[in-house]
């Protein structure tokens, strides 16, 4: 499922954003220029509201998601931050890799089967792999054949 809503345009190999709201506006940016999502703010406060039921990550790994009007056509989108940044994890754990999954508010709940298949994949070989990418496409290839 994850080779179906994703592609090198929805990857960013080298975040720009140094705390959780540059995060989540850079990422929510490339959905919108890729046709993913119609309404930037929109879909940010579904990311916020979702967020605010309980912190989106785990292990260096953070998977902020949302169902919304404003997704035109389900996504995820992926950064790397090597650095990491600050996620108000109870772990500590800074997360440098990102995965914002954008489904759309009336559709089926593909969110979840998109978690569960991140979640297989989800180790510290992964991690390191993907931070240690070359390029984007280099990350695609990691999530495809992971």
């Amino acid at each position: 499922m994850i080779t179906e809503l994703t592609n090198v345009n929805l990857i960013a190999g080298n975040l720009q954003a140094n705390n959780k709201k540059e995060l989540f506006e850079e990422l929510a940016q490339m959905l919108l220029d890729n046709g993913r999502i119609n309404n930037k703010s929109a879909f940010l406060d579904d990311i916020e509201t979702r967020e605010s039921l309980s912190i989106t990550s785990m292990d260096g790994i953070a998977y902020p998601h949302a169902k919304s009007q404003a997704v035109t056509n389900p996504a995820i989108a992926v950064g790397v931050k090597r650095e990491g940044i600050e996620y108000g994890d109870e772990d500590g754990i800074k997360p440098t890799v990102f995965f914002m999954i954008a489904s759309p508010d009336n559709g089926a709940d593909h969110h979840i089967y998109v978690l569960q298949e991140l979640f297989g994949k989800f180790s510290e070989e992964f991690i390191e792999a993907i931070q240690n990418a070359k390029d984007e496409q280099q990350i695609l290839t990691i999530l495809i054949n992971s």
